[in-house]
């Protein structure tokens, strides 16, 4: 069976995470994004798979292959100019000779995606569309079904007072080839907002169907370290460790540093060659490859890329630090995002702030 998995987007509401980084490979508790739909589409038996590609595409293929890892055989796509999500795929055509599934590189999905299929085949639909709620719908497609599960109508960002249900487009799909013929060729085509809308109005048959599994955005900086607790919350264990106080699931590497007199609470990350110095606190936090922690640092509710390096007596909560960042001593960084690499100086104080790289 094919897959089509959508990952050339820009991440524009992730920057200045995504200036260095597709929003496809941000991590999610230790793990690329996109690792979790593509090994979903693997174990639900979609072995051929079409990664669709724009925005930093070189390192996207780097990290993903050629599929081995995956169990699949992964190709790629690559649009110059943006198709929008159907008109990527209307340019994959002649690579869907049966029916298929869509689904996105850059939300967290580690889902059934073989009772999606089996549902949609029984159905007889043109397309089915995964649903999956949310209680803020004001970034997502709402979507109404009927008691057969037929889609009856469409609403588009609403406010959740506005909103006249809570079942939202999830971005994953199954297809009948013969939808791509109401894609026009060389036009920025999207599914939401255009593609299922036509159908609907042209009495074609168009199904939702809830997904079974772990569903989240991952559009804003707080959405990853959210994520990336919720992965945690299920996959993690309690753990004992010599002379460091820990509590609830934690995911923590066998090449993790942790010297005695650390504190951490779950669900928390320690990656590999993290080290954590004496007297350091982590609480529902995600410390990711080689990234240092001196001693008496406070981390809480944020994320740490990896080989960042953050001082003696430093506070960091609420915030996320992407690669290579270097923190010094008595720093205090609240509900803040840091690009790559960027340096705060000792004894500052940095609360709501959004900084980055001046552009090459």
């Amino acid at each position: 069976m094919k897959a089509v998995v959508l990952a050339g987007g820009y991440g524009t509401r992730l920057r200045p995470l995504t200036e260095t980084v597709p929003k496809p490979l941000l991590p999610v508790a230790g793990e690329p994004c996109i690792d979790y739909v593509l090994r979903s589409l693997a174990s639900a038996d979609f072995r051929e798979i079409i990664v669709a590609t724009s925005y930093m595409s070189d390192r996207v293929i780097k990290r993903i292959g050629d599929g081995l890892d995956y169990g699949a055989s992964i190709l790629y796509s690559f649009e110059a100019v943006p198709a929008g999500t159907a008109g990527a795929v209307k340019i994959l055509e002649d690579f869907v000779d049966g029916t298929f599934v869509v689904a996105s590189g850059d939300v967290l999905a580690d889902v059934n995606l073989k009772k999606l299929f089996d549902g949609h085949t029984r159905s007889g639909a043109l397309a089915t569309m995964a649903l999956t709620r949310a209680e803020d719908t004001r970034q997502f497609g709402v979507v109404e079904v009927d008691a057969e599960g037929r889609l009856v109508r469409f609403q588009e960002k609403p406010a959740p007072e506005e909103a006249f249900s809570d079942l939202i487009n999830a971005g994953i799909y199954v297809l009948e080839p013969e939808v791509l013929a109401f894609v026009p060729e060389r036009k920025t085509f999207d599914f939401s907002k255009d593609l299922f809308p036509l159908l609907l109005e042209k009495g074609e048959a168009l199904f939702g169907m809830e997904l079974e599994g772990l569903w989240m955005d991952i559009g804003r900086p707080e959405d990853l370290w959210r994520a990336s607790l919720e992965v945690i919350r299920r996959t993690g264990t309690e753990v004992a460790l010599k002379g460091v106080k820990s509590e609830g699931p934690v995911l923590i590497s066998q090449e993790a540093r942790i010297n005695e007199g650390v504190e951490i609470e779950g669900p928390s990350y320690v990656g590999r060659g993290a080290t954590l110095s004496k007297g350091v606190r982590v609480r529902r936090s995600c410390v990711y490859d080689g990234v240092f922690l001196d001693r008496d640092v406070d981390l809480e509710d944020s994320v740490v890329m990896e080989e960042s390096h953050i001082g003696w007596r430093s506070r960091v909560r609420g915030s996320v630090l992407s690669t290579a960042c270097m923190v010094d001593e008595d720093v205090e960084i609240l509900d803040s995002v840091l690009g790559d690499e960027m340096h705060v100086r000792a004894h500052s104080r940095l609360e709501g702030a959004s900084l980055a790289p001046p552009p090459e």
